[in-house]
């Protein structure tokens, strides 16, 4: 009986969004996430050695980088810690917008398993492809800051190197990548 006679909490009196309101913001926010993979995928498209970054100084009198300053310090950052598979991060957007984004009538449009889940096979996909380019891709000639892998890249596959020797851990970081995929993706491989 005292529950019922409790006054009712802020959380309760507050209307719900209309309808119209709640489908404009989960399209805003649609739209932003698409426009942020799309610059993180154009930064480190353009990502020049020569730009000012997170891992050096320079003087150049002009940026490069078609993201600005900004963009140059955030591609550098990327490309040095994760190699070329830091074009994962802008997949990751991507699917975060796939991932959300429903129809008018506020349905999924795909399949809705746990954010979480994503996120770490995120987590594991990207390790496993920046060890993989480390250990595997070391003659790869590309403009990066660090060797390809990056700085996760190049710790990991070191010390996968000295334990599993070369091939067993090729091994280990393809079934990682794999299963990293089909998390963050959701597709079987069966």
């Amino acid at each position: 009986m005292r529950a019922a006679n409790k006054a009712p909490t802020a959380a309760s009196k507050a209307a719900p969004l209309p309808a119209k309101l709640a489908s404009l913001l989960r399209e805003a926010r649609w739209l932003l996430l698409v426009a942020v993979s799309m610059y993180v995928l154009l930064v480190l498209f353009t990502f020049d050695r020569a730009d000012p970054g997170w891992s050096h100084s320079a003087t150049a009198a002009t940026v490069r980088n078609a993201g600005g300053h900004f963009g140059a310090w955030l591609a550098d950052l990327l490309l040095y810690l994760f190699g070329v598979s830091a074009y994962w991060w802008s997949m990751l957007f991507l699917y975060v917008v796939v991932w959300g984004y429903r129809r008018l009538d506020g349905t999924p449009l795909i399949d809705r398993r746990p954010l979480i889940v994503a996120l770490i096979g995120f987590l594991i996909l990207i390790t496993s492809s920046a060890t993989i380019e480390a250990l595997r891709l070391h003659t790869l000639q590309a403009q990066l800051p660090l060797a390809p892998g990056g700085l996760l890249g190049d710790v990991l596959a070191t010390s996968l190197y000295l334990a599993l020797g070369f091939t067993g851990a090729t091994l280990l970081l393809t079934c990682a990548a794999a299963v990293g995929l089909s998390l963050f993706t959701g597709v079987s491989w069966i």
